[in-house]
């Protein structure tokens, strides 16, 4: 990478949640789990429910798929399974340090483009195109694009991710493209609906996890760090708080508001299971 290029928050925030999964949870998926009722919300659980989530996008394959593109791959969670399942799989990832966990961790069992999903130079046709949690990242008419010029006639793109819902905007749980603008934007392409499965109850319960962990390790952490940086560098602490006030405004929003939960997902989000084949 050019030494004067900005990195993306998005990117480096791919990249903390893993280093946070490998050490806390002990998995290496970077998505939502998926939590049926009888299933407790504890963090020994995380990644049972994820492998829940990856067996919905299995199961959801179409028959006489081979080859398969996984964009936006994470850190090849996902991609290990359809490898084991027999699937011939290649990578799109951006970034450098998930690229190096995924060859890490299958080696030549896939081929992995170190590029985003608008850039990919393609050498093939695939049988399949997978986004998993991963469509939110690329603008709707890019991926839709793309990915029909990478599936052959009669294939399949699989997406399954969390869109905002109509009039809700992107405060105070930002990410996603709007659900009824895809909807619209779905229109202008060849595609054909296969499975349009709604799994916003059973995923949105992962918020809870994750804001227990805010209330129960961030929050403390950050008290406690903000206290000790306060009473030895109160100076350089009050320059810094006017320097980056609207940025830590936005932190404070997001993050210690206790708005992230399973209830304001369910308010804000609908996740979706989806499948569609290409027309000729």
């Amino acid at each position: 990478m050019n030494k004067n290029e900005k990195v993306s928050s998005k990117e480096v925030g791919l990249e903390i949640g893993l280093v946070i999964s490998r050490f806390l949870y002990k998995t290496e998926h970077l998505h939502y789990g998926y939590w049926p009722e009888e299933l407790e919300i504890i963090p020994e659980n995380l990644r049972k429910a994820q492998d829940f989530h990856s067996e919905l996008i299995l199961d959801a394959i179409p028959k006489n798929v081979e080859t398969i593109l996984d964009v936006g791959s994470g850190s090849g969670g996902l991609a290990e399974k359809l490898v084991k399942e027999g699937y011939k799989v290649h990578c799109v990832s951006p970034s450098e340090y998930l690229a190096d966990a995924i060859e890490e961790k299958l080696g030549d069992e896939v081929k992995v483009f170190r590029t985003t999903c608008q850039d990919l130079e393609l050498t093939q046709k695939y049988d399949l195109v997978i986004f998993s949690e991963s469509f939110q990242y690329v603008q709707v008419n890019q991926a839709l694009e793309k990915s029909i010029e990478a599936l052959k006639t009669n294939n399949h793109l699989l997406i399954c991710d969390f869109f905002r819902q109509p009039g809700t905007g992107r405060r105070p749980l930002g990410g996603g493209h709007g659900w009824d603008w895809f909807q619209n934007a779905l229109k202008d392409y060849p595609f054909e609906e296969i499975i349009n499965k709604d799994i916003t109850k059973e995923t949105a319960k992962t918020m809870d996890l994750i804001n227990d962990m805010l209330s129960d390790v961030a929050i403390p952490i950050s008290s406690l760090s903000g206290r000790y940086m306060e009473s030895n560098f109160t100076k350089t602490m009050k320059i810094f708080r006017w320097v980056f006030r609207k940025q830590l405004a936005k932190i404070n929003e997001i993050y210690f508001s206790g708005n992230l939960t399973s209830e304001m997902f369910n308010r804000m989000k609908t996740y979706r299971l989806l499948l569609y084949r290409l027309k000729g």
